[in-house]
């Protein structure tokens, strides 16, 4: 008898390490692309505020694969689970994807701050206006969303398929300005300053309103309502926002949007979004220091 239960013990063991859910998460595309850190980070914290009533789960990076190539896995359901962090376009609603509507980046994204070689550094400073502003190029990689959002704004867009050929791009003047996020430029300067004539701008900001989300294939709707329920306990609580902070805190004292001329454009991709509620959840640097 003992030998019996001892057996349906082991069993019901095994059942359980069985259940864990495999999640998977955008790996980088270099030694130096550190963009998904935090998103990684967060996506493991959601999923852990949720263990008790959702279960044990894994985490398993994807295989190295720029944007495009993210984009289609996911559409095709190629990994478990897998999530990717994309800015809303109404599009990918129609290519099989799904959503958990909460802005991972709290919005800081939005505040865009450009790298731009050292040759044009003062000219760009000079500009008084967006009008004088849309004389110059912006570098973007294939496929970004924020191609459609510069381009209504009457911007001149260049593309290139991969992230870290921006970079050096933008330092040859092949284009004008490469814009990232204010949370992204601190850590992104350090990683590639060693490129000749690679700087950045101090006089600008070019915002818009940029709700980014956890994004998977429509199929997986357990996993994305685990997300956002995680996604929220981790709000509510003060952890995502502690994560936040630790992550992007230094690159956001680092560009001082305060010193900076800030040009507001619309987001044209914003209008297939039925709700606003994500706007609850942005950051306002210019407030919440």
């Amino acid at each position: 008898m003992n030998c019996m239960l001892s057996v349906l013990l082991l069993c019901l063991i095994s059942v359980q390490v069985m259940a864990a859910t495999t999640f998977t998460y955008r790996a980088p595309e270099s030694g130096k692309d550190a963009r998904y850190n935090y998103d990684t980070s967060v996506l493991e914290l959601a999923l852990i505020k949720t263990r008790k009533e959702y279960g044990d789960f894994e985490l398993k990076p994807s295989p190295a694969m720029n944007f495009t190539r993210a984009i289609r896995s996911a559409q095709l359901n190629q990994y478990e689970n897998f999530f990717l962090k994309l800015a809303y376009e109404n599009k990918f609603n129609q290519q099989d994807l799904s959503f958990a509507p909460f802005p991972i980046d709290l919005g800081i994204v939005g505040y865009r701050v450009c790298f731009l070689s050292k040759t044009i550094k003062d000219k760009v400073a000079s500009a008084k206006s967006f009008a004088e502003l849309s004389q110059f190029t912006h570098g973007q990689g294939l496929g970004w969303s924020d191609i459609h959002v510069l381009e209504a704004s009457g911007l001149k867009v260049v593309t290139s398929p991969t992230y870290e050929s921006l970079f050096y791009l933008v330092a040859a003047n092949r284009f004008d300005l490469f814009c990232r996020g204010a949370n992204e430029l601190y850590e992104e300067y350090n990683a590639y300053k060693h490129i000749k004539d690679l700087t950045y701008d101090t006089s600008m900001s070019i915002a818009y309103p940029l709700p980014r989300f956890f994004y998977t294939h429509k199929s997986n709707t357990a996993a994305i309502e685990r997300v956002y329920k995680g996604l929220k306990i981790a709000y509510k609580d003060g952890s995502l926002k502690q994560l936040w902070l630790k992550s992007y805190k230094q690159s956001i004292d680092f560009v001082a949007l305060g010193k900076r001329q800030i040009y507001w454009i619309e987001n044209p991709n914003l209008k297939g979004l039925e709700s606003d509620e994500y706007r609850q959840y942005f950051y306002d640097p210019f407030k919440d220091n």
